[in-house]
């Protein structure tokens, strides 16, 4: 082993390797542990979709991650241009509300209403309604947290993979980690390990802010992918409720179909949950029906009580998490990562009080 971290750094995702690169980056003697295997969650297995978060508290995270995506190197490239998210559905007036809405918020998605969303997306049954925003960038989550974790490496941080580390406290401090190996010191850890976050930093349960709503991705290789993004309206209102689903969403990158969207509270077996999204999906793009699956997965979204992130300090001198993503963990990771690095560093991180990791 190499000398005692400075910063340890507890979860092997997009966030967590942004993290390590980024303390590397500024002189810290950076340590990652991952219990299983980088990118292994949510950050290697969601649809990889880099869009707008539609929240004003998220806009500039959203910002800072598609500009580090862009310097990020390492073998990853970011697409230089949008696909679009087609927001589509049965009811035209419900639909033009929530456009509406995001036009008078958002103006730079540009938020457009379509007289007929098949003739935007051939792949797309002829009788929906629907609108268009311009976001959207299909990404590979996982080659963007290898490139990342790759980035850390050559700034000197150290990554270990396979395995599990928790907090050691003294006194009202972090004093280091503990593994398998025995306790090591440490002057901060930071815990980045998704759903499971709650339970490394608080493992008597009395501290739950975040867990897991599960989600099935199931990959199709369709005759004529849609070129836009697809999403049933009402997604976001589901997620952030915790409702089960399924809706249907539909990201297609180099050819590879993604479907979903579930929001389960327990893990699901994928191919009990698969026929209902293709079924699902087929009303709204009728070339799913059929069509063989290239790969089934499921993943843990870290979804938190009020569906923002946590980020920052905790009343434990030295110790920080970054969690709490929910679905927009590729969108959000590398800005988070870059605000709570500087919460570590001392610097003024700028964390809106109301993403503060504290607040519950």
């Amino acid at each position: 082993m190499s000398p005692n971290a400075d910063v340890v750094v507890i979860g092997g995702g997009i966030i967590g390797c942004a993290l390590a690169a980024f303390l590397a980056e500024d002189g810290v003697r950076v340590r990652l542990y991952e219990r299983d295997e980088i990118a292994a969650g949510a950050s290697g297995r969601n649809s990889g979709l880099l869009q707008h978060p539609m929240d004003e508290l998220l806009t500039g995270i959203y910002a800072d991650s598609e500009a580090y995506y862009r310097e990020l190197g390492h073998g990853f490239e970011m697409p230089e241009d949008t696909v679009g998210v087609l927001v589509v559905g049965e009811d035209a007036a419900d639909l033009e509300l929530t456009r509406a809405d995001l036009a008078s918020r958002f103006p730079e998605l540009s938020a457009e209403a379509l007289d007929n969303p098949h003739e935007a997306e051939p792949a797309l049954a002829e009788d929906l309604a629907g609108f268009l925003i311009h976001t959207g960038r299909p990404v590979p989550p996982a080659a963007a947290t290898k490139a990342f974790a790759a980035r850390a490496k050559a700034a000197g941080a150290e990554i270990i993979e396979g395995t599990a580390a928790t907090p050691v406290t003294a006194d009202g401090r972090v004093t280091g980690v503990r593994t398998s190996g025995g306790e090591e010191p440490a002057g901060a850890v930071v815990v980045a390990a998704g759903p499971w976050s709650s339970a490394v930093v608080d493992p008597t349960g009395a501290w739950r802010p975040v867990g897991p709503l599960w989600g099935v991705n199931v990959e199709l290789r369709l005759a004529s992918p849609p070129r836009h993004s697809l999403e049933e309206g009402g997604i976001k209102d589901l997620m952030t409720a915790g409702t089960l689903g399924p809706l249907f969403s539909l990201v297609t990158r180099n050819g590879v179909s993604a479907l979903g969207s579930t929001f389960l509270a327990e893990q699901p077996e994928p191919t009990e949950v698969a026929p209902a999204l293709v079924e699902r999906g087929s009303r709204f793009v009728p070339g799913l029906a059929g069509t063989q699956a290239v790969s089934l997965r499921a993943c843990a979204r870290p979804i938190s009580l009020d569906g923002r992130p946590l980020l920052g300090p905790l009343s434990t001198e030295g110790l920080f998490v970054a969690t709490g993503h929910g679905p927009w963990g590729v969108s959000l990771g590398p800005g988070s990562a870059r605000l709570v690095a500087d919460a570590v560093l001392g610097r003024d991180p700028a964390i809106p009080r109301e993403l503060g990791a504290e607040r519950f």
